[in-house]
């Protein structure tokens, strides 16, 4: 075969993979880690239009037909979300599907993303497999939860059945305060918060106050950032004193 031959059949085969290129869905990573931002565009790059968000790369002058998928890591992901709600929409386009990665250390992170706007919640120390899995799934506009991020989800649920007074009491609980101090702090006496330190225990299935607490910092039912005093005492408080109980047929003490 000559040269001029094997040029021309080669020629189909390269405006093919052109052609396939420019059908693929654009995916932009701007993961604020420069060394996963590099390695999720390699992963990404057989089954996506990958490109670095931190190189600042010229976009499509025309509107694509299915919204962008758009990699990020958690707190990148909810401050750029919160600034694009602020900002008008460009014409016909439709928003951004995102996909975070990171560290999952507990439902109440994954919850916050998912309430912002994020479709895809998946573990940094997942397999390539399942990023392109999940990376799939929410640019065609599905959630996807790797496995540790929807169990804890699942256990995070616990926190619709506690009452308002159980999360306040639960709060101070988790910055170390006993019953009388939280008592002090709600107004109520010491055995009422017993009560519901007692209810609380048997909800997160912990045996003492301290197993509570990180069982309640595990679920995302408390913040981390939020272990401050919730109800400070003013410096003029005075400790809670129950009303004395006089027993039947006792004798008052005299005054010395």
């Amino acid at each position: 075969m000559s040269v001029t031959e094997r040029s021309n059949a080669a020629a189909p085969t390269a405006f093919g993979a052109a052609s396939a290129a420019s059908t693929l869905s654009e995916a932009v990573v701007v993961h604020r880690n420069p060394l996963l931002r590099a390695g999720l565009v390699a992963a990404l790059s057989p089954f996506f239009r990958a490109r670095d968000g931190a190189e600042n790369q010229p976009a499509a002058a025309s509107v694509p037909e299915r919204p962008p998928l758009i990699v990020a890591d958690h707190e990148g992901a909810l401050a750029m979300l919160a600034a694009s709600a602020t900002q008008p929409r460009r014409g016909g386009m439709a928003p951004a599907h995102w996909l975070v990665i990171g560290p999952v250390s507990h439902g109440g992170r994954v919850r916050d993303a998912m309430s912002a706007g994020v479709l895809g919640y998946v573990h940094a120390a997942c397999s390539v497999e399942e990023l392109r899995d999940a990376a799939r799934a929410v640019a065609a506009g599905r959630r996807y939860l790797c496995r540790t991020a929807a169990g804890l989800i699942a256990e995070g649920w616990l926190g619709d059945d506690l009452t308002p007074r159980e999360h306040d009491v639960l709060r101070m609980l988790c910055t170390g305060l006993d019953n009388k101090s939280i008592g002090q702090r709600l107004g109520v006496a010491p055995g009422t918060v017993k009560t519901h330190v007692k209810t609380l225990l048997q909800k997160l299935g912990a045996r003492s106050r301290t197993q509570a607490a990180t069982e309640a910092l595990r679920r995302g039912l408390i913040e981390g950032s939020a272990m401050d005093d919730p109800f400070p005492l003013p410096p003029d408080c005075g400790a809670w004193a129950a009303p004395p109980v006089k027993s039947r047929g006792a004798r008052a003490n005299p005054a010395p």
